[in-house]
Formats: C-alpha cells, structure tokens, sequence
C-alpha cells in the first residue's frame, strides 16, 4: 500500500465515527428516533450506493452480499465504541442467530446521546457542510423515514444493486470500488432515471428513488 493510500485510509478511519454519528442525528431530525441495527446497516448502504447522485464519493463501494441484508463489521466496530463512550445509546440488546454465518451476533436498537454528541456534530456541519455530505445524509434520511418500521432495514431486497441476481450471497456486490460505478452502479443509475429531460434536484431524485423502493416493497415485488 502507498503512503498516499495509507494516508487516505487513516482518514477515512477517523471519519467513521461522525459518520455513523450524523447518520443517527439526520434519523432522529426525521423522527426516527431509535433505529434497529439492520436498518442502521442499511442505511449506510443506501449512504453509499446513492451518494453519486449528489456527486458524492461513496464512503465504501463494496460489500459482502449478505442474506439478512446489508452488514459492515467496521461500522458496528465504530457503533460499539460509540456506545461505549455513551456518544450512542442501547436499547433491546439480544443475541440473534444469524443462519447463513452459523453464528450468533449481537442485535440492539440505537439513538444518538445528544447532550455528548452534539458539540462533535456541529463542529462536523461546519467543516463538511461545504462539501454538501451534511446535506445529502439529512436528505437521504429524511426520504428514508417514509418506509414504515416494518420495512425498515429490509428495503434492502427492493434496492436495484444489492437485489441484483448476477450477484450470489457471499459474493462482494461491486458499485464502484473496482469496476466503472456508471455500470454497475444500478441504484444511482435508477435515480438517475426518473422524468428523463427534467432538470431534477440530488434531493428529488432521492426521495423518488426510496418511494420507488418503498412501493416495490409494499407489494412484495
């Protein structure tokens, strides 16, 4: 790994934890205000696979494809040390057997502590608020928040990426970290799709693309 690689790594390390801080304060703005842990998961993935559409660098391009959804063991690292230093509330902790790893993985609800998090998220706001991430994730958040709780963390099965066929569980789903994103990145791609000619906002095209998931996942289609 190059020194540059290194460096661009060690960043992105760094910024997990705000990340995962200003995912939980955008859903509870959105009136979501405890979050299960298969839905924060997804959340991130849907972070990932439609920043394009705000011209955004996805903060991870891959992943591993999972039966129960989408699942970044870095991420719950981040959430558990979050929690630890009570920046991140627990609720409901249980064990849960997950089937496909023949393992059991611990399961909780979470919020964000805003009394502790709160400085640690303005200072994020004014430092990224130029790179419109800030806005992309209160945006992506608050078109998430119109699944209702049972489809929450299991719109993942809707989404045109991850429910692709050509991709077989325990396989890596590739949006953008090796291959050209233009093609095989499909949720961008779909986003990108609605009222061809129309000069549409990042924002509508999001909440057009999550209504689109939403309604697909209310039929079971």
């Amino acid at each position: 790994m190059t020194a540059a690689a290194e460096s661009w790594q060690s960043i992105e390390i760094r910024r997990r934890p705000i990340r995962v801080l200003a995912l939980l304060d955008a859903l509870s703005r959105a009136s979501i205000f405890e979050a299960p842990l298969r839905a924060v998961h997804e959340l991130a993935y849907l972070s990932n696979v439609l920043a394009p559409v705000f011209e955004l660098a996805p903060f991870s391009a891959s992943l591993l494809k999972r039966q129960g959804g989408p699942y970044y063991p870095e991420l719950q690292e981040t959430i558990d040390v979050l929690v630890g230093r009570g920046m991140v509330l627990a609720s409901g902790i249980r064990y849960v057997f997950i089937e496909e790893e023949k393992r059991y993985r611990l399961q909780a609800n979470y919020r964000l502590n805003n009394g502790l998090s709160r400085n640690t998220l303005d200072n994020y706001s004014q430092v990224y608020g130029d790179t419109g991430e800030p806005f992309f994730i209160e945006e992506l958040c608050a078109a998430y928040s119109m699944l209702s709780d049972h489809e929450l963390g299991r719109a993942f099965q809707f989404d045109a990426r991850y429910a692709d066929t050509d991709v077989d569980n325990n396989e890596v789903i590739d949006f953008g970290q090796w291959a050209d994103p233009a093609k095989t990145n499909f949720s961008r791609n779909a986003a990108l799709s609605f009222r061809p000619g129309e000069a549409l906002m990042p924002a509508e095209r999001i909440f057009m693309y999550i209504e689109h998931v939403q309604r697909k996942a209310s039929h079971g289609i």
